[in-house]
């Protein structure tokens, strides 16, 4: 018989203590290769991007991630109306946690067979880094008095941009469903690993008005305009995901367990951003791990 679980639970990232990590040494990079040293510290970062700490140093959970972002401005080239004036690339931008995964499930299973829905929402942001980009096009400068007709200033096509603690804060709702398979380790132990889907709203914020904004902000700021002062990035849109979970549910009794979970994410995220002239369109793929841990009951 089909077995009904209420699984109400607040998944709450594992707990990390402190850890001095070594510092990055560039020293013999050069005996290497030249520009060895940008590779590798770039693979150092990304692969110790683990621990998850607040602003006041205190470890809140565990977790990693990286986001790939596509940029491309709303509007067309005048040269080229089929091309968008400018367009940018980069990958690989380290994320972590800014909030603790919190989740309710509700869901059974039957034999070696599980279904689950899930209301979740995961708090992730862009820490301090720098961060390499492709670009491509030109930048509307809006009339200045040397250029009262405007100016179009060709972009690099390849750059680099130190990005600030917090640049983007990611806020993600979703409701989604896992298909589960079960391993019948022992009555009380038992293994499991899933695919699932989700939807929902996801929030993105910045002190700036967007990613392209703040990559041209030096290039504007030489024509006399300071991209803070234009509306800072707070939009809200939907988005779609992907996760595979695996860990064990840990029966203690016929109608509890404890359920340690390791996760693999992606959610694909889609939004508006700057203003005016940098006005611009923007997609990403925010991917994830986390390790969380949750307390199910068992309802007959």
């Amino acid at each position: 018989m089909f077995r009904k679980i209420l699984f109400a639970l607040m998944l709450l990232t594992l707990g990390t203590s402190h850890i001095k990590l070594t510092e990055y040494s560039s020293d013999y990079m050069p005996d290497i290769y030249d520009f060895a040293d940008t590779g590798f510290k770039k693979s150092a970062t990304s692969a110790v991007v683990i621990f998850t700490f607040d602003e006041k140093q205190e470890p809140i959970g565990a977790g990693s991630g990286n986001f790939d972002l596509s940029a491309e401005s709303a509007f067309s080239n005048p040269e080229n109306p089929k091309e968008r004036l400018w367009t940018a690339e980069v990958s690989d931008v380290s994320t972590n946690l800014h909030m603790p995964q919190l989740s309710i499930k509700f869901g059974g299973w039957k034999g070696w067979q599980g279904l689950e829905m899930e209301l979740s929402y995961v708090g992730q942001k862009i820490p301090s880094q720098i961060v390499y980009y492709d670009s491509h096009g030109q930048i509307y400068i809006p009339p200045t008095n040397e250029y009262p007709d405007g100016y179009y200033y060709p972009v690099e096509p390849q750059d680099s941009v130190d990005l600030n603690d917090g640049f983007l804060r990611f806020n993600l709702f979703s409701i989604g469903g896992t298909g589960y398979a079960n391993i019948l380790l022992s009555q009380t132990i038992k293994p499991y690993f899933g695919f699932g889907f989700s939807f929902g709203l996801n929030n993105i914020q910045s002190e700036y008005p967007g990613p392209g904004s703040f990559a041209a902000k030096n290039v504007m700021a030489a024509f006399g305009y300071n991209i803070k002062d234009a509306e800072k990035l707070n939009t809200t849109d939907f988005g779609a995901g992907i996760h595979i979970p695996f860990g064990i549910k840990f029966l203690f009794s016929e109608n509890l367990f404890v359920n340690p979970e390791f996760r693999f994410s992606q959610s694909f995220l889609s939004f508006g951003s700057s203003d005016a002239y940098l006005k611009e369109r923007d997609k990403g793929t925010l991917q994830s791990f986390h390790a969380s841990i949750g307390l199910g009951l068992i309802l007959k």
